[in-house]
């Protein structure tokens, strides 16, 4: 569920910190997935292909935060329509693009559906620093023009990352021109109308399949 975006030649002196990411991301990414641990069959009526589902929906705790256009994105705005949220950063030079090239996918398959439901995505960035709305407004809607990209301050982003199970590391290195990389999550999560955290994708992520989770989902 977790991908390096580094160069191709790491540092010894990087191997510590990113094994402890490793090792603390299993344990909270286990205790989410607890909720699920049961046949999907037995507690569901909607098995689902390639996702998670959470039995119970988690509804999300406060958090605020800012698309790409100075809107609010928050608890309450989400509410309403189902969302798919992405993390990741704009210098991420592999992971991050790849993501939001199969989300556009996505998209463009679930309008083919004649459903009664919308599906918005989200791109919320764990670089703050550098992915200010103007950066995130030039690239997100790059690949999709419906998609959000989302930015605030780290304390209100930790409040949203935290409750998700996301966790990311910054990876200082001197033989990339952007300064720092950032290792992190790579499951894409979904929220339903209610607000409430639904279910988890995690790589290799398939359109296809996603498609088909969605429409039970949102059709049961």
């Amino acid at each position: 569920m977790m991908q390096q975006s580094t160069d191709h030649k790491p540092r010894r002196r990087w191997l510590i910190p990113v094994a402890v990411f490793m090792i603390v991301f299993g344990v909270s990414f286990n205790l989410i997935l607890r909720q699920a641990n049961e046949p999907l069959e037995s507690t569901q009526s909607t098995p689902l292909i390639s996702g998670t589902l959470i039995p119970d929906p988690r509804p999300l705790t406060p958090f605020r935060l800012t698309d790409h256009n100075g809107g609010e994105f928050s608890q309450e705005s989400i509410k309403g329509s189902w969302h798919l949220l992405s993390f990741g950063y704009t210098h991420c030079p592999d992971i991050c693009p790849t993501t939001l090239a199969m989300l556009a996918r996505l998209a463009d398959r679930m309008r083919q559906e004649s459903l009664n439901a919308e599906i918005k995505t989200a791109f919320i960035t764990i670089d703050p620093e550098r992915d200010t709305q103007t950066v995130l407004a030039s690239y997100v809607p790059y690949f999709d023009s419906a998609f959000l990209g989302v930015t605030g301050d780290r304390q209100a982003l930790d409040k949203l990352t935290g409750q998700l199970g996301v966790l990311y590391a910054r990876v200082d290195t001197e033989q990339s021109g952007m300064g720092y990389l950032i290792d992190h999550s790579t499951s894409v999560i979904l929220t339903n109308p209610a607000g409430e955290f639904q279910a988890l994708f995690g790589a290799p992520h398939e359109v296809e399949a996603m498609a088909q989770d969605l429409i039970r989902l949102i059709t049961r």
